[in-house]
């Protein structure tokens, strides 16, 4: 039987002080709300809420069904999935939540390790070569020290890796960036935080598109948070920008875990703690020439009591996803964003056809082009499970569920996801007492 560990990790202290607030949101329910108008922790005390009572959609009246259908779409056509590797590190050892990040470009994957060694943290890079997968590096910081927690956050573009440590020096944190040339990685940076300050969680969250990287500190100044850009002019790196939210509030949580992204010159930044933890918010900033500043705030479309929209974001082009694991008594739902010249607007709700209670449904997503990636970690008692979901011109449906072959109770499979065109990777950080895997998906 599966040993769930009772310790929970500190690198995740400001997503777990995220869910207090969430929970107390929950508590203020009335019993009257009702479920039609509707981030718990990784691994260990997740927030458990009784689920109210559910009927089949075959057995919900006729409009609830349309309304479904015009959701959730038909199953695509040509959308065949399959486990193509199970990726492991080289030395692995129960604990390590190998696969709690992971990140994916082209042909190259990152899988962070975070409580490696005393939550030293590591990283790890695995490279495909025709159909197999292979680990071509192992990423430690220079400055290695316990509770680092060094790959909390990971990111991937090209020949570059951004690893988020942000236990550094009692929560100050610190985010290092490191270069492939060949086959052989090496550390170029090591990003710190300008307001070098103690828990502002610098790293917590971390994203990188060419030569641009952006690093979440959801932590400063009592948990308003903030996100940092920096750019890389030759093999050096410097910091271009201090991003914030134009109504940053305390606990807003701005830039928190999973809640950064990046696509050339535009930025998702999440703030999930947005009213209490009740709504929450992701902004969308641009840069024009050197300077950097907001365009847009994308919000739910119904204010819904602790939906935790902002749990995690990605963006491809002029397509923005949002997750949202804590909407409907932790069932989750995901929200598809559209650009059409300055302004964004929704253009799906994505859920999944077999959601349940604590399934938390997006609490990582993903996106390339038009294939978006879903994971419910929490799925199936633990087990969990990965959703994708395809567009046809605006119209979005569901192509295929992932499962990991072998998958146990306590996986957490999903609980991290990542594509790149027709490859996805899913993280399952709960594996084999804590050691972690992650999987390998090709169309």
């Amino acid at each position: 039987m599966k040993r769930m560990r009772s310790r929970v990790p500190t690198w995740r202290w400001v997503v777990l002080s995220l869910a207090v607030v969430m929970v107390a949101a929950m508590t203020a329910m009335t019993a009257g709300i009702a479920e039609a108008s509707g981030s718990g922790s990784r691994v260990a005390g997740p927030v458990r809420l009784t689920p109210r009572s559910e009927i089949a959609l075959s057995a919900a009246p006729a409009g609830l069904q349309a309304a479904m259908a015009r959701t959730l779409g038909a199953r695509a056509a040509g959308g065949r999935w399959s486990q193509r590797a199970e990726l492991a590190a080289s030395d692995g050892a129960e604990g390590d939540f190998f696969g709690a990040t992971v990140a994916i470009s082209g042909t190259t994957a990152v899988v962070g390790a975070p409580d490696k060694n005393s939550r030293t943290g590591a990283a790890y890079v695995f490279a495909r070569s025709g159909k197999a997968w292979s680990e071509q590096a192992k990423l430690t910081a220079s400055d290695a020290a316990k509770a680092d927690a060094f790959g909390v956050a990971v990111a991937i573009s090209g020949n570059t890796v951004v690893v988020g440590a942000s236990g550094k020096k009692s929560d100050t944190g610190a985010a290092y960036v490191f270069a492939r040339a060949g086959r052989t990685w090496s550390q170029r940076a090591e990003l710190t935080d300008p307001g070098r300050a103690k828990g502002d969680a610098f790293g917590n969250a971390v994203a990188v598109s060419r030569n641009t990287a952006l690093v979440g500190a959801p932590g400063t100044n009592e948990f308003t948070g903030a996100a940092y850009v920096f750019v890389r002019t030759g093999k050096a790196w410097s910091q271009r920008a201090k991003l914030t939210a134009s109504d940053g509030a305390k606990e807003n949580f701005f830039g928190n875990f999973r809640g950064v992204a990046i696509d050339g010159n535009t930025a998702l930044i999440a703030a999930p703690g947005i009213s209490g933890g009740r709504t929450g918010a992701v902004y969308v900033f641009v840069r024009t020439g050197k300077a950097w500043s907001q365009r847009a705030k994308l919000t739910p479309p119904r204010h819904i009591l602790a939906t935790g929209f902002g749990g995690s974001v990605a963006i491809s082009g002029k397509t923005a996803v949002v997750g949202a694991p804590n909407e409907l008594l932790n069932r989750g739902a995901v929200y598809v964003f559209a650009r059409s010249g300055r302004a964004w607007a929704l253009q799906a709700e994505l859920v999944a056809p077999d959601r349940a209670a604590s399934d938390l449904f997006g609490y990582d997503v993903g996106i390339s082009g038009k294939t978006v990636v879903a994971g419910a970690p929490f799925k199936n008692s633990h087990t969990g499970k990965v959703y994708v979901f395809v567009r046809s011109g605006r119209t979005w449906s569901q192509q295929a569920e992932l499962t990991a072959s072998a998958g146990a109770s306590g996986d957490n499979f999903g609980l991290a996801v990542g594509i790149s065109g027709k490859t996805a990777v899913a993280g399952a950080d709960g594996r084999n007492d804590f050691t972690g895997a992650a999987y390998v998906f090709v169309r």
